[in-house]
C-alpha cells in the first residue's frame, strides 16, 4: 500500500495486496478470530480443535479474499484448482514424507539429545526442501499464463499455495485431529504453541518463501536465484530449528515458536521487497508503452485506496501511486458497493 513502508510488518496486506476500499480490517479479523478460537480449544487441552481451527483459518481466510476481490478474474478453476487443490494434495504428499521420518525419529531419538545426523538430514534437509519444491508448483503453473503473470498475482497465488501445502501437511501429519475429537492431557500453554505455530507461522513462512521465489521469476530483471535461495532458507531454518529443539519438550516447542515467529517476519518483509522491485520493474517497462502492462488501468476505473479516477491504461494511480494490479476488480466486492455514489473511503485502515 502507498501509505506503508516497504519493509512494513503489515501480514495482511502482504498476503493479500489487492485494496479492498477498507475491508482488509476485515480479513485481520476472521484471521484473530479464528486463532482465538484455537486458543479458547487449547485452554481446555483440546488440542485436536486448537489444531483444526488453526489450520483453516488462514486458507479460508484466503480463498474468502480471493473471491471478494475476484482476483481469480473469471478463472475460478485456474486459482482455486491448481493454486488450492493441488497444493493442498502436495502438501498431504509432504506431511506423509515427514512423518515417515518423524517416526523414526521418534524410535531413536533419546530425550534430551540431538537426533542422529542422519535423522537431521533427513528431516531438517530433505523434507524442507521437498516441501520447498511442493510449494512453488502451484504458483510457476498458474503464473505461467499471462492473465496471472503479474508479480501481484504471483504473490497472491503463493500466498494460497502455502496456506494450502500447510493444511495438507497439518491433515497428513495430524490425521488424528481432523478424524476425532478428544481432551488431552497435554498442558493448554503447550497446546496453544503447538497450534500457534502449525496453523499460523508455518503457513506464513511456505507462502512468503513461495512468494519471495515466484515473485521474482516473474517480474523482468528480478534475480530470480537469489529468491530461491531466500526462499530455500526460510524453509531450510524452520524444519532444522523444529528437528533440533523437538527433543526438548516444552521449552523445544517454545523455542520453535520464538524461531517460526522471526522467519514469518522475514519472510513478510522479504515478499514485500521482493514485490517492490517488481512494481519498480514495471514502471520501467510500463515506459516502454502500455502494451508491456500485463494488468493496465481499465477504462473509468477509481482507485480503491483513494477514490481518484484512473487513467485508462496506466500502471499506477497518478494521485497516490497505487499499482492497477493492486486494485480490486469489478467483481463481487465491487458490485455490492455500486449502490454507492461515494467513492472508496480514503481513510480506510490498513494493517
Amino acid at each position: 500500500m502507498p501509505d506503508e513502508p516497504v519493509r512494513a510488518l503489515a501480514l495482511m496486506s502482504t498476503l493479500m495486496p489487492h485494496l479492498s476500499a477498507g475491508r482488509q480490517h476485515s480479513y485481520r479479523n476472521a484471521v484473530m478470530l479464528g486463532l482465538l478460537a484455537a486458543l479458547i480449544a487449547a485452554a481446555f487441552g483440546v488440542l485436536s480443535i486448537a489444531l483444526v481451527l488453526a489450520a483453516v483459518a488462514l486458507p479460508a481466510v484466503v480463498l474468502t479474499y480471493i473471491h471478494d476481490h475476484n482476483v481469480w478474474r473469471d478463472q475460478p478453476f485456474t486459482l482455486v484448482g491448481l493454486g488450492f487443490l493441488l497444493s493442498l494434495a502436495l502438501g498431504v504428499g509432504a506431511g506423509l514424507v515427514q512423518q515417515y521420518f518423524a517416526e523414526r525419529a521418534l524410535l531413536t531419538a533419546p530425550s534430551r539429545q540431538l537426533p542422529s545426523v542422519a535423522l537431521i538430514v533427513e528431516l531438517g534437509v530433505l523434507v524442507p526442501l521437498v516441501a520447498f519444491l511442493a510449494v512453488l508448483v502451484a504458483p510457476m503453473l498458474v503464473t505461467a499464463g499471462r492473465a496471472f503473470c503479474h508479480p501481484i498475482d504471483a504473490l497472491v497465488t503463493s500466498s494460497l499455495s502455502g496456506a494450502a501445502l500447510s493444511l495438507g501437511m497439518s491433515i497428513a501429519i495430524q490425521h488424528d485431529a481432523f478424524t476425532r475429537i478428544e481432551a488431552t492431557a497435554t498442558d493448554p500453554a503447550h497446546t496453544a504453541f503447538i497450534a500457534l505455530t502449525l496453523g499460523f507461522l508455518q503457513p506464513i513462512i511456505f507462502a512468503t518463501a513461495a512468494a519471495v521465489t515466484v515473485v521474482r521469476v516473474r517480474s523482468a530483471g528480478g534475480a530470480p536465484l537469489i529468491g530461491a535461495v531466500q526462499g530455500l532458507s526460510l524453509v531450510l531454518v524452520y524444519e532444522l530449528a523444529t528437528t533440533l529443539l523437538a527433543p526438548y519438550g516444552a521449552r523445544g516447542i517454545v523455542c520453535t515458536t520464538v524461531v517460526a515467529l522471526v522467519l514469518a517476519a522475514a519472510g513478510v518483509v522479504a515478499s514485500r521487497d521482493a514485490l517492490h522491485r517488481g512494481l519498480l520493474l514495471e514502471a520501467q517497462a510500463a515506459l516502454d508503452g502500455p502494451g508491456s502492462l500485463v494488468h493496465p488501468a481499465d477504462s473509468g476505473q477509481v482507485c480503491a485506496h483513494c477514490g481518484a479516477a484512473m487513467v485508462s491504461g496506466a500502471a499506477f494511480c497518478q494521485a497516490c501511486g497505487s499499482a492497477s494490479a493492486a486494485l480490486a476488480r469489478y467483481g463481487a466486492l465491487i458490485s455490492t458497493s455500486a449502490t454507492s455514489d461515494r467513492p472508496p473511503n480514503p481513510t480506510h485502515t490498513s494493517e
